[in-house]
């Protein structure tokens, strides 16, 4: 581990602006139209789903810039989130971390790393991978290829004999009854794992039960590769990364068996990357990467009417709610989401709050466990997010 002085930390921590840290949020909340059924039916429509280009990706469109109103924070603001990141990356005896909070129009609000670690340092992101994933089928649903409560036997026939039948949002919102498999951790091919799935038995009947797990994600995968017409990780590249600027993710594995679930390793810099076009609904840079519609979805508690109190992964983030590939932090009295999450189970944990217009990233790489990796990210995420508030 690199000791760092607290004059050094101080030093390598990045306000925009002025030394007042000016800051520039967006002005006025988005309104996000959230629905806990599963079809999201209190969404309305903004935009058409994207055309196809001659490459079957979603062809770009341009949005306009938001008005936005200048915010000054005072000198020290941050130095009770910084001290929270510091005792983080001590107790749990880690080489280093690093916190980075923007603002919708790309202001860096604050961003302050302890050790080794910086928003360049790639990370295992864990199962904050999910959200990668589901972003990337979703561009397929964007286009109208597919449908989220379709029967996804049609694109992967060894899954026809499933009774009753498993429906995309299912595999998407850890309703699916797909249960767990070693072939998800030993290297196996993503084709032939699938395979293995399908002719497993279920944990339960799809659509009566929550259950998180990691082998859903996997046939996820496989259905990108079918509908794609390429490995999992050329589509990904192709479908997101690239239209965002990411000069990531890498998989290891790849192209055969990377993991979907919980594989990518990326920098905070490029997962900043992705969250920003979360918040702005599925715009980067101007660029349209997704129709709003199809992001709404993604950020929705979809399992609302479920239990998850026995749930093992709930029980560690304490947030009963999910929503596609991603975690509804925050919920508002009508229902809305207004803070969402994407954690992994080695701390890596982004979130992007709707309500201050601003995401942010705590960027770990802790092996103790998620029971322990992620509560301790969760507490710099919460100090963090708190302070905007204010």
């Amino acid at each position: 581990m690199i000791s760092t002085d607290e004059a050094d930390i101080r030093a390598r921590s990045r306000r925009a602006g002025t030394p007042q840290t000016l800051v520039v949020i967006a002005s006025g909340l988005l309104l996000i139209a959230c629905s806990s059924s599963a079809t999201d039916s209190a969404i309305k429509p903004s935009e058409p789903a994207s055309a196809l280009t001659s490459a079957g990706v979603p062809a770009p469109t341009t949005a306009a810039t938001t008005t936005s109103i200048p915010k000054v924070f005072a000198p020290g603001t941050f130095d009770p989130t910084d001290r929270s990141l510091e005792q983080r990356v001590s107790s749990a005896g880690l080489s280093g971390g690093t916190i980075r909070i923007v603002a919708a129009d790309g202001t860096v609000i604050h961003e302050h790393g302890v050790g080794d670690a910086s928003s360049s340092t790639p990370l295992s992101v864990a199962s904050s991978t999910k959200w990668l994933t589901a972003a990337t089928l979703m561009t397929f649903v964007d286009q109208g290829v597919i449908g989220l409560d379709e029967n996804i036997s049609r694109w992967l026939p060894e899954f026809g004999g499933s009774d009753p039948p498993i429906r995309l949002r299912q595999l998407l919102d850890q309703t699916s009854g797909v249960r767990d498999n070693s072939c998800q951790d030993d290297g196996t091919a993503l084709a032939t794992c699938v395979q293995t799935l399908a002719s497993s038995p279920r944990e339960f009947p799809a659509g009566s039960r929550f259950s998180y797990g990691n082998a859903p994600f996997l046939v996820v995968a496989r259905l990108i590769e079918v509908l794609g017409g390429a490995d999992f990780v050329t589509v990904v590249r192709q479908r997101l990364a690239e239209p965002l600027g990411m000069a990531g993710p890498t998989w290891p594995g790849s192209p055969a068996a990377p993991n979907p679930a919980f594989g990518a390793q990326m920098t905070v810099d490029d997962y900043g990357k992705f969250l920003d076009m979360i918040l702005h609904l599925g715009v980067a840079n101007g660029t349209r990467v997704l129709a709003s519609d199809a992001v709404r979805p993604i950020i929705t508690d979809q399992v609302s009417t479920y239990d998850k109190s026995g749930d093992f992964s709930v029980g560690i983030t304490k947030i009963p709610r999910y929503g596609l590939g991603c975690w509804p932090d925050v919920k508002d009295g009508s229902g809305t989401t207004t803070v969402v999450s994407g954690n992994g189970g080695k701390g890596f944990y982004p979130w992007v709050d709707f309500t201050t217009q601003t995401w942010g990233i705590v960027g770990v790489q802790d092996e103790r466990g998620a029971q322990f990796a992620v509560p301790a990210s969760q507490e710099v995420e919460v100090q963090a997010r708190t302070t905007v508030s204010q």
